[in-house]
């Protein structure tokens, strides 16, 4: 991965995790100092990034969306959505810190404790997966 690929993934996630939000093409350039669209486009191209839809607008990084989910992840005041259950937990793992991730159980209703405290899921339960790996990207969104 050329370099410039690489200090783009660094800075979108830098900024997600700093802001709680995906950031701005503009914002990108700008920290990097340079054009950011054709990098995005490769990063978007190896399902490292999701536009959204019509636009070079970050939705998702994984585990991070920048569209409201059920899945709300709160950390020293940040607030974050994740794709899914799942990355609920990434994003815990990705800051590193204790995280607070109340989720409701599709299944039964009930709310389930999806955060982190001291390094450990605070609550219990099973993530299933409606959609079989192989045909996740066949639309993420969805997935």
């Amino acid at each position: 991965m050329p370099d410039l690929l690489i200090r783009l993934r660094l800075e979108i996630y830098s900024h997600w995790m700093e802001t709680g939000r995906a950031p701005l093409a503009s914002e990108l350039s700008t920290a990097l100092d340079q054009d950011v669209d054709s990098a995005l486009d490769e990063l978007a191209a190896a399902h490292t990034i999701v536009f959204e839809q019509g636009s070079k607008q970050i939705r998702m990084a994984h585990p991070f969306s920048a569209a409201p989910t059920p899945y709300a992840v709160r950390s020293e005041g940040i607030s974050y959505w994740a794709n899914c259950a799942w990355d609920s937990l990434g994003i815990a793992a990705m800051l590193g810190r204790d995280t607070e991730a109340p989720a409701v159980c599709a299944v039964s209703g009930a709310t389930v404790d999806l955060g982190i405290r001291s390094g450990k899921i605070r609550g219990e339960g099973v993530v299933h997966l409606l959609v079989p790996a192989r045909h996740f990207w066949d639309d993420i969104v969805f997935t």
